[in-house]
C-alpha cells in the first residue's frame, strides 16, 4: 500500500482503522468523565440532612375551599416535617376557616381522602410542632394545606420547617 493510500483512507492497525480506534477512545474518555461527574452529584446528593423551608401563600376565592401547596421532596429523599404555622398574612390577621394537613401525590384535591389528612387546626392561626418521623413525606408525595370555608378574597399563609433526609427505603430496595 502506498503512503497516499494510507493517508487518504486511514492507516489500519490490525484490522481496525486508527480513526475508529481514536474515536472509540475519546468517546469512552468523555463517558468515563460524565459518570465521575454523576457520581458525584449522586455522593453530594446522598451527603445527609439538609433543612428545608417551607412557605405557601394564596388568595382565597369567594366560595370553596383554599389549598396550598408545600412542594415535595426529590426522589429518594424524604422530608420530616418539624413545624407548620398556618393563618393569615399576618400573625394578628383575624381569618375564619379550618386547615388540614394533606401528604398525596395528587394536587388540586379541595377534599382529600381521608387517608391523606396528617393533621388539622380547629382554629386559624395555628402553630404545630411535630416529632422525629411523626409527619414524614415520601416522593411521590406532596405536602399541601387545605383551608376549609376560608374568609373570602382573604390572603392564607403556610410557613414551616423540614429536615430532608436520604430515603434509606429506597436504597435497600435498590441494592437487593
Amino acid at each position: 500500500m502506498s503512503l497516499q493510500a494510507e493517508v487518504e483512507g486511514g492507516a489500519e492497525v490490525g484490522g481496525f482503522s486508527l480513526d475508529a480506534i481514536v474515536g472509540l477512545k475519546a468517546s469512552l474518555d468523555g463517558l468515563t468523565t460524565e459518570l465521575r461527574k454523576r457520581r458525584a452529584i449522586e455522593a453530594a446528593y446522598q451527603g445527609g440532612a439538609v433543612e428545608v423551608m417551607l412557605r405557601g401563600a394564596a388568595v382565597s376565592a369567594s366560595t370553596g375551599n383554599l389549598i396550598i401547596g408545600l412542594g415535595a421532596p426529590s426522589y429518594g429523599r424524604l422530608w420530616e416535617v418539624k413545624h407548620l404555622t398556618v393563618g393569615g398574612a399576618l400573625w394578628t390577621s383575624s381569618v375564619a376557616g379550618q386547615a388540614i394537613v394533606v401528604i398525596s401525590p395528587a394536587s388540586g384535591q379541595t377534599t382529600p381522602a381521608l387517608v391523606d389528612i396528617a393533621d388539622q387546626a380547629n382554629s386559624l392561626p395555628n402553630v404545630a410542632y411535630y416529632s422525629t418521623r411523626q409527619l414524614v413525606v415520601r416522593h411521590p408525595n406532596h405536602l399541601f394545606v387545605v383551608i376549609l370555608s376560608p374568609t373570602g378574597s382573604t390572603q392564607y399563609s403556610v410557613g414551616g420547617a423540614a429536615t430532608e433526609f436520604p430515603d434509606k427505603r429506597l436504597q435497600l430496595e435498590t441494592e437487593n
